[in-house]
């Protein structure tokens, strides 16, 4: 256990290193930020709620947009071993930018993320069909705006058959409010997926689609669709490609397209005394 602690721990402090610098201008002013939809696009219907317990996973994901900017978000988490709900049943996750990419006034400019933001995710129910888990979370602004973002997110699940619904529901707040950093964000989503086969070739492949609605204070609301298909590579190897549509009705829609790819590092043995 210690090895696996000092693992995390390793791992932790390396994502904060990268995290030290800014989003590029249209995600600032949305604290949600692009690139978290793609991991709740993700926790509606394609991967189970929390990492396997004992387990570690990483992240690494690209947004490459139509207008020229990309972001390549990542995230590390781990659920410890346990029988009590905090400690066996929640999965706890580091998650940032390691790199954005603008083109503003003509010229391209390629910084690290501006935040690192921790979570806790807590199943509170696994039923057989039905799961419902609630994940506090905590953004440290680290460079462009000051102060922390706290929140939290409610996320329920229904699975039947080869077919996997959910839908979540988030708030967080500034600590230090500012034109780019709004007081209140509430966001709410809603995700359909079906596995193609129950074995075979196809059995590797979920295809999904999804919906979120994003409003902050001052800030006009926003509607965003996302589309696409995962494939499972191995038992803990899988890569997600998609289409994301942002600002959907504003008449400036911001599409991308977007590659994932998610390992599980499999269970953390103790270190050999």
């Amino acid at each position: 256990m210690r090895a696996a602690w000092l693992a995390l721990t390793w791992m932790l402090v390396a994502a904060a290193l990268p995290a030290r610098a800014a989003f590029f201008g249209h995600i600032r002013a949305r604290p949600g930020g692009h690139s978290s939809a793609i991991s709740l696009r993700k926790r509606l219907h394609v991967n189970t709620l929390i990492t396997e317990p004992g387990t570690m996973e990483i992240e690494w994901g690209g947004a490459f947009s139509n207008s020229g900017n990309f972001t390549l978000p990542s995230a590390i988490k781990y659920t410890p071993e346990g029988t009590h709900p905090w400690w066996g049943r929640t999965e706890f996750s580091a998650s940032f930018d390691t790199l954005n990419s603008a083109v503003q006034f003509d010229n391209r400019t390629t910084q690290f993320s501006d935040r690192l933001t921790l979570a806790a995710n807590c199943v509170i129910h696994d039923g057989d069909r039905f799961d419902l888990a609630f994940a506090p979370s905590a953004s440290f602004l680290l460079r462009g705006d000051e102060g922390q973002r706290f929140g939290a997110t409610a996320i329920g699940r229904y699975d039947w058959g080869r077919n996997s619904a959910g839908a979540t529901l988030t708030w967080t707040g500034a600590t230090a409010p500012s034109d780019t950093n709004p007081a209140g964000t509430f966001d709410l989503g809603a995700g359909y997926g079906r596995r193609l086969k129950a074995s075979g070739a196809l059995g590797h492949l979920t295809a999904h689609a999804n919906w979120l609605y994003e409003k902050s204070t001052g800030i006009g609301s926003m509607v965003s669709l996302f589309e696409g298909v995962e494939y499972q590579i191995t038992e803990t190897v899988a890569v997600d490609f998609s289409g994301q549509h942002f600002g959907v009705g504003s008449g400036a829609v911001d599409h991308q397209v977007s590659i994932g790819l998610t390992v599980n590092t499999g269970r953390l043995r103790r270190a050999s005394r």
